[in-house]
């Protein structure tokens, strides 16, 4: 009984994340595939980004604290401000990204849990800030 309740919770977070990134980033993102110019793709390269543990921390101060100035991804360039979405809670925020994630192509995708997300709360940054941090990350792990 308890195994049933452990796979009907999960495939409800799962749900949850769907719904959450839907009302929260599809409307940008168009659909986790990004729009030429505008907004970069986030399926296919979450995954890739949060596999290291600096790109973890890097994807979760996205969402925290927003991002500015132009990024390069995919080959294209990208110039836009992305909000910070640091209203939501802890555990919505894990849930868009763990189901982010799970629409990429590794067999075993990160997770993202309300604990990794409230750790870094603790230490707010702007989206300056997160801009460089995504410099130093693309220079010594290149991102996606």
């Amino acid at each position: 009984m308890v195994g049933v309740f452990i796979i009907n919770r999960n495939h409800a977070n799962r749900d949850l994340g769907f719904r959450d990134y839907g009302e929260q980033c599809g409307i940008c993102h168009h659909g986790g595939r990004g729009q030429a110019a505008e907004t970069p793709p986030l399926f296919g390269r979450i995954d890739q980004i949060a596999d290291s543990p600096e790109g973890k921390h890097y994807i979760i101060d996205v969402l925290l604290n927003g991002l500015s100035g132009p990024i390069t991804a995919t080959g294209q360039t990208f110039s836009w401000s992305m909000p910070a979405f640091n209203r939501r809670s802890d555990e919505e925020i894990a849930r868009i990204l763990t189901w982010v994630a799970r629409q990429g192509h590794m067999s075993d995708p990160p997770v993202f849990t309300a604990a990794d997300i409230a750790a870094q709360r603790r230490h707010p940054r702007s989206s300056e800030e997160v801009h460089d941090e995504r410099e130093h990350l693309d220079a010594t792990h290149p991102l996606p």
